[in-house]
Formats: structure tokens, sequence, C-alpha cells
């Protein structure tokens, strides 16, 4: 598991996947808010698939990496998902190569 989150609510994920019994393998957690801009986006998302995608899981299992977050008032939530987009353009072999499953949750008015 690891996580690239915007927004205070993100925290639930977190503690649900420790809730569920999973908290050791919880590999990652970032937060990025504040309105970051694209490129802000792009180059913290590729920070995290950097480290998500230098080895297989050892039991083989997928990676699995949630984009989550919820209300959004003042991020613009097109513009982050943009940067998102291009790191996974970037990374999506290597992603592919170890297995990472992505599910995404966001949510706002923007």
């Amino acid at each position: 598991w690891t996580m690239v989150a915007g927004g205070g609510a993100s925290v639930v994920y977190a503690d649900t996947i420790a809730d569920m019994g999973f908290v050791n393998e919880l590999a990652n957690y970032g937060e990025y808010s504040g309105n970051p801009t694209r490129t802000e986006t792009r180059e913290y998302v590729k920070t995290v698939l950097d480290l998500m995608t230098r080895s297989k899981h050892p039991s083989g299992k997928p990676k699995i990496l949630l984009i989550g977050g919820a209300i959004a008032n003042f991020t613009d939530v097109a513009k982050t998902f943009d940067g998102i987009i291009d790191a996974f353009k970037e990374y999506a072999d290597k992603m592919r190569q170890v297995g990472v499953r992505i599910y995404a949750r966001r949510g706002g008015p923007n």
C-alpha cells in the first residue's frame, strides 16, 4: 500500500488500513495540500512512484496505490490530477512491471 493523498480526510484511509490489520503493509503515506501546481504534484508523485517501483513485492502480491481525499475547497483537483497523470505516463512501464494497482477517490467542488 502506498498513498498519495490530498486533504485531511485522507488520514481516514491510513487509519482504516491500520484498523483492518494491514499497517505493516503501509509503505508510504504522503499528503499534498495547499493547492499545489500541476508541476509540484507531478514531481511529488514521481518521487512516490520511483520508490514504489524499485522492486516487486517480496511475495509477488500486487502493490496498491491509493489516491484519495475528500472535499477540496481550495485545491484545483483537475490540476493536481493532471500532475498525477503526467507522472503515471512517465512511470507506466515500471508500474506494470511491479504490478501496481491504482485506486482513486477524490471529491470536492473543484
